[in-house]
């Protein structure tokens, strides 16, 4: 039997009936037309709702509320009812609207979505900004949910509290902590480690084996710092290839005969080429037959000016060499600008082809595959793309999830082993440098480049580095097993591997 069934009018006293409920009395009265209208005092009524056991403001992210066709945030809930509010009253159709509730399970990493049969309105308060609404249930769902969110909530507070991040990880998806001791002493010897599994045959053997997969595959090398720009400037490609990958610690470099070079860096203005540098190194390219792909940061806003001229400049220089060059945007200013130039192909950046990505994502409790995506796999973001910037290609870095889906229709870039997760227009290196602490961040004007002696280290089993202005995690999945990375790049519509190994 339902509580509905229990329900009874009875006479009361002074022209007032009441409605009896299990456990509970709530008067009415009729008026003198024959409607009934709700009289339970109001005093009786804000007395009864203020001793239930609320939980206040909770964070949107582990309870959200559908009301009708309205998301709300809940901002109180107890095992009796729930609260929102409005920024202006509810209709009459909104308040008889369905409710339903989604509650966050920390174990799962997932949402128990409970839809209430019986939501009952029980009160309207104004307050200074908005409105409050004030909802009973007696599902047992919903009773068995709140218990099992205020335990998990409670229990987060106090790791939150009592214990420092890595515990608090640990405690809740089996984050190693007790590795976070173990450091290597300079960036060095951390490439030494990871770039161990480098033989002559690595990139012969990713490249080779994304080519037999149907898909043709371009291998690139990305120059991304002044002091690459100049040791290719000094050395025969050849020369310079082994040196780049000997000053990555790699004792016995690679056979490495890339189609393409990528020249500039993607995250620091202040790591760009000079305009000198930069046509020397198009020049020299160009002399030794390789493809020129041309990488820019975000755009600040004292630069605009002088990124408008050497748009201008390059568009000159491809007219007057017939030559055509691609250029990589990481900002949409930049994108405006370089559109205006038809003698440039345009690619989407990584700062602009956002994914979520973060070197503890094998920690991350749940369904992952909604990581696999973004934006661009999107039909009608790709038209919009190629429609306002003309771009048709897409730049992407192999950072450990791409699942089993393939990537979006068009021409697609791979850039490896590293993947950028934060990015910072206030250096932290330069803050940790000048003020000794990396929180102290602030506009860098004249940067003396710490980054090319310094770098921030992270905990060995995290496999990542600080470098630049931006934090990496790395991939080693491709260095270990370049055969079998290869051939699912080029069946999931990879045809161009950019190295980078920063």
């Amino acid at each position: 039997m339902t509580w509905r069934s229990l329900v009874r009018l009875l006479p009361g006293v002074g022209g007032f009936f009441y409605l009896s409920f299990p456990e509970k009395q709530v008067y009415w009265r009729v008026s003198e037309n024959g409607r009934v209208g709700a009289m339970k005092q109001k005093k009786e009524r804000e007395k009864e709702i203020s001793q239930w056991p609320w939980i206040s403001m909770l964070p949107f992210g582990i309870l959200a509320g559908y009301w009708g066709n309205k998301e709300v945030r809940i901002t109180a809930i107890s095992e009796y009812g729930f609260q929102t509010r409005l920024a202006a009253p509810a209709t009459v159709e909104q308040k008889n609207a369905p409710w339903e509730l989604a509650f966050y399970d920390q174990k799962t990493a997932s949402y128990q979505r409970i839809l209430l049969r019986d939501a009952t309105f029980l009160q309207e308060k104004e307050e200074d900004f908005d409105v409050v609404y004030t909802f009973a249930t007696e599902q047992e769902d919903y009773r068995n949910a709140v218990q099992h969110l205020a335990l998990q909530y409670s229990q987060y507070i106090r790791w939150k509290m009592e214990d420092d991040d890595a515990a608090l990880a640990e405690q809740m998806t089996g984050y190693p902590a007790e590795q976070d001791a173990f450091h290597l002493e300079s960036l060095e010897e951390q490439k030494k480690v990871w770039f161990s599994g480098i033989t002559k045959e690595t990139f012969v053997a990713l490249q080779n084996s994304a080519a037999g997969s149907g898909q043709p595959i371009e291998l690139a090398l990305e120059l991304d710092r002044p002091e690459w720009y100049k040791a290719y400037l000094s050395m025969e490609s050849g020369v310079f290839f082994d040196a780049y990958f000997r000053r990555n610690q790699i004792a016995d470099p690679p056979v490495f005969h890339p189609d393409r070079l990528y020249i500039g860096n993607a995250f620091c203005p202040h790591l760009a080429p000079t305009e000198e540098e930069l046509f020397a190194l198009m020049d020299k390219a160009c002399r030794e037959s390789f493809s020129i792909t041309l990488t820019f940061p975000f755009l600040l806003e004292e630069n605009l000016s002088e990124t408008q001229q050497r748009l201008q400049r390059l568009a000159e220089w491809c007219e007057r060499k017939n030559k055509a060059v691609e250029l990589v945007v990481n900002d949409w200013g930049t994108a405006h600008l370089a559109a205006h130039f038809p003698v440039f192909s345009i690619c989407l950046g990584i700062l602009l082809n956002k994914r979520k990505k973060d070197p503890r994502m094998a920690y991350k409790l749940g369904d992952r595959t909604l990581f696999e995506k973004n934006s661009v796999h999107a039909a009608y973001y790709r038209e919009y793309l190629k429609e306002e910037f003309r771009m048709e290609r897409y730049e992407w870095e192999s950072c450990g999830n791409t699942g089993t889906g393939k990537f979006p229709e068009g021409k697609n870039s791979m850039h490896l082993p590293f993947y950028q997760t934060n990015t910072s227009q206030y250096c932290p290196l330069y803050a940790a440098c000048t003020k000794g602490s990396r929180s102290a961040q602030m506009p860098v004007r004249e940067c003396p480049r710490f980054c090319e002696k310094q770098a921030f280290l992270y905990p060995e089993h995290l496999r990542m580095a600080g470098r630049y202005n931006s934090l990496f995690g790395i991939d080693l999945s491709v260095l270990q097993e370049p055969e079998a990375m290869g051939k699912m790049y080029g069946l999931r519509g990879i045809d161009r591997i950019v190295v980078n190994l920063l």
